[in-house]
């Protein structure tokens, strides 16, 4: 018969449990001796310096026109800087260089232009921290820079040039005459204009097309201010932008007419690209004359594709 072995139950005395609460306190100190690695100290998001834009009043700049070029500085964050450098560029030229002190949250430099010509004008700006003690945190370096090409644009209606599914083309030649008026709000300087034209046929129109601008007489072409001509030979059957060239003609504000014609039967002429409606100007801004049928002024009520420059 087999005896029962007693085992003894596990009973931890006081002393017991201190040495064990004492060893695991040595291990927690041993551990901390031996270091950890430093946490990194937190992104510093102080403030931030930042081309907010660079914009045009007004907005749509058009050739000849007086406008102003605005810069726009800001700045982000719980400290202000004492100061802050700022360089504004139009191409190679300085507009301004200086220091800024005390800068508000936002800030905004104009620049005036006048009599806008076809030249764009690229603006950079950089803005640049002049803080002695606190400088401009790494992380917000990024928007210290911005750049905006202004490029003027030319009078007239050429939006939908390039999609010609848009488009129509009415015949200019010996005997068919197209106008379109124009309306100036301000004195003016006509340097070329451009019809988006085609030849009649494959072959290049070869003859000049005459382009006139004449006053208006009552709602209709009337004397002819100026004159002068595109070389038909360079008009061929893909439509595209030909220039007549005028000498800096300065017109004061009012109402004029463009018109195209020919001289000559020995073309079969070209074609003047035109909209559906008017999305350049009035109803009554366009007008033909055909010297075959009827030899005087009619309205279309369009508006042909043309750029003034």
């Amino acid at each position: 018969m087999r005896r029962a072995i007693q085992v003894p139950s596990c009973q931890f005395s006081v002393p017991c449990i201190l040495l064990v609460l004492l060893f695991i306190s040595v291990s927690g100190c041993a551990q901390q001796a031996g270091g950890t690695p430093p946490q990194p100290a937190p992104p510093d998001y102080s403030y931030d310096l930042l081309i907010k834009d660079v914009s045009t009043l007004p907005q749509n700049v058009y050739i000849g026109d007086n406008y102003t070029v605005m810069v726009h500085v800001q700045r982000y964050g719980m400290y202000t800087p004492t100061a802050y450098r700022l360089r504004i560029f139009d191409s190679d030229r300085a507009l301004y260089d200086g220091i800024v002190s005390k800068p508000g949250l936002m800030e905004t430099f104009s620049f005036n232009y006048t009599d806008a010509d076809d030249a764009p004008h690229n603006i950079r700006a950089y803005v640049e921290s002049a803080d002695l003690l606190h400088s401009e945190p790494p992380l917000s370096l990024e928007n210290n820079f911005l750049q905006r090409t202004v490029h003027p644009q030319p009078l007239g209606y050429y939006g939908a040039c390039y999609d010609c599914m848009h488009l129509y083309y009415d015949a200019v030649s010996y005997s068919m005459r197209q106008a379109q008026s124009i309306n100036m709000t301000r004195p003016f300087t006509i340097r070329r204009i451009g019809l988006y034209l085609r030849s009649a046929t494959e072959a290049p129109c070869g003859a000049p097309v005459i382009v006139e601008i004449t006053r208006d007489n009552g709602g209709q072409p009337g004397e002819v201010i100026s004159s002068s001509s595109i070389n038909g030979a360079e008009v061929g059957h893909e439509p595209g932008w030909h220039f007549a060239q005028f000498q800096n003609l300065t017109l004061p504000a009012g109402k004029y007419w463009i018109v195209a014609r020919m001289d000559t039967t020995d073309s079969y002429g070209v074609q003047w690209a035109r909209s559906e409606g008017n999305p350049y100007g009035e109803m009554y801004d366009t007008m033909a004359m055909d010297l075959t049928d009827w030899p005087a002024w009619d309205y279309k009520l369009f508006d042909f594709v043309f750029q003034i420059y």
